[in-house]
């Protein structure tokens, strides 16, 4: 699978539903958390799953809908069907995959139902809801509506439209990012000015809204002392809040700039909550095949590890995160502790359904008590 996130046309929501609805004002917005997809013949575009984040419309090519085996049907983009998200034709199970090279539009639905719900408020047109409709957790309250008006008016714009279509805002609901905004203190910085130091306790999450900065990482950290720029809307200071590790890196602002800063106390209960989940021990036994993962180093694991899991070190998932199967569900076991969040972390970004097993959880189920030594 290909990602971008370039200019949608937003003439595309004409073909979809319940996207052709929506006027044209708010499509633009909408579309801010959209991005498009190729999918290479015979690999897979979505699979059932109790949980529905995403949206997946077929613009172009011929798929397969496969309940079973025996069970299978195709369509093409021009089919009457493809007027509805792809989870509509998999509601009872199922996978739908490319059998020629499909181009997929993909809709974060939360964002979706939010503006639905706006639209039903709004006026006395109907908006058709998909299946059970909006998720609680989207809609606004009064204490929500007046943290955004707090929020300085004068860095809207392109900072927060490159921030929406983020692999982290991605993860987190219309709400929370309306939290994030509204937690977060403007920093006036200068060029030249070192936002953060190799070697330092990590202690504050960052936006750039203005400027320019550039990452320096550490010769023999994960990214082999390579630089990148940051631009308005990046991100950074994350990882070491979630792991509660040292910076591998220095940022120094290449420009004067703002800075849209975070401490770790709403870092933890906004973001790492938002990405860092745990499935309660029904929802983890209705997981088909998930795939457990010790993300310790070998010497660790072979000290002893949980029956049937496989040992990749956070390191390793970091550097192949590409590589990971998005169609399989990866439970991260607790030995790690941080680092095993830190996994779902960065998994979670990637588009992979990670999720963390915390010890409660692991104590729950008495299959998964045993552990083996190598």
């Amino acid at each position: 699978m290909t990602d971008t996130t370039s200019t949608i046309n937003k003439e595309i929501c004409d073909r979809f539903l319940p996207l052709s609805t929506i006027p044209n004002h708010m499509r633009d917005e909408l579309l801010q958390h959209a991005m498009t997809a190729s999918f290479d013949v015979y690999s897979n575009i979505i699979k059932h799953s109790g949980k529905k984040v995403l949206y997946h419309y077929l613009i172009d090519g011929y798929a397969d809908i496969r309940h079973s085996f025996d069970r299978r049907t195709n369509i093409s983009s021009s089919d009457p069907k493809c007027a509805y998200p792809l989870e509509e034709l998999i509601k009872d199970g199922g996978v739908v995959r490319a059998i020629t090279p499909c181009k997929v539009l993909i809709i974060n639905r939360s964002y979706l139902d939010e503006i639905l719900l706006r639209m039903q408020s709004s006026s006395n047109s109907t908006a058709t809801l998909i299946e059970e409709g909006s998720s609680a957790n989207t809609v606004h309250t009064d204490d929500e509506s007046s943290q955004d008006e707090g929020i300085d008016d004068n860095y809207k714009g392109d900072w927060m439209s490159l921030f929406y279509r983020s692999p982290l805002a991605m993860n987190l609901s219309p709400a929370q990012t309306q939290q994030v905004f509204s937690k977060l203190d403007n920093v006036e910085v200068f060029s030249g000015e070192t936002i953060i130091k190799c070697h330092t306790k990590g202690n504050f999450f960052y936006i750039l809204k203005e400027g320019y900065a550039e990452v320096v990482s550490e010769k023999f950290g994960p990214f082999n002392g390579k630089s990148f720029e940051l631009e308005p809307g990046d991100y950074f200071g994350d990882e070491a809040l979630v792991a509660q590790t040292i910076r591998n890196a220095n940022v120094v602002m290449t420009s004067d700039g703002i800075l849209g800063r975070m401490g770790p106390s709403d870092f933890q209960k906004i973001i790492k909550s938002a990405l860092v989940t745990t499935p309660t021990a029904d929802e983890l036994q209705a997981f088909h095949n998930p795939i457990y993962c010790d993300v310790r180093l070998p010497l660790e694991y072979k000290m002893g590890h949980l029956t049937h899991s496989i040992n990749i070190p956070v390191g390793k998932i970091r550097k192949n995160l590409n590589s990971f199967d998005k169609n399989l569900i990866y439970i991260i076991t607790p030995e790690g502790g941080l680092r095993s969040e830190l996994a779902v972390y960065l998994m979670r970004q990637s588009g992979i359904e990670a999720y963390y097993m915390d010890e409660e959880l692991q104590n729950s189920l008495p299959s998964l008590h045993n552990k083996i030594a190598s």
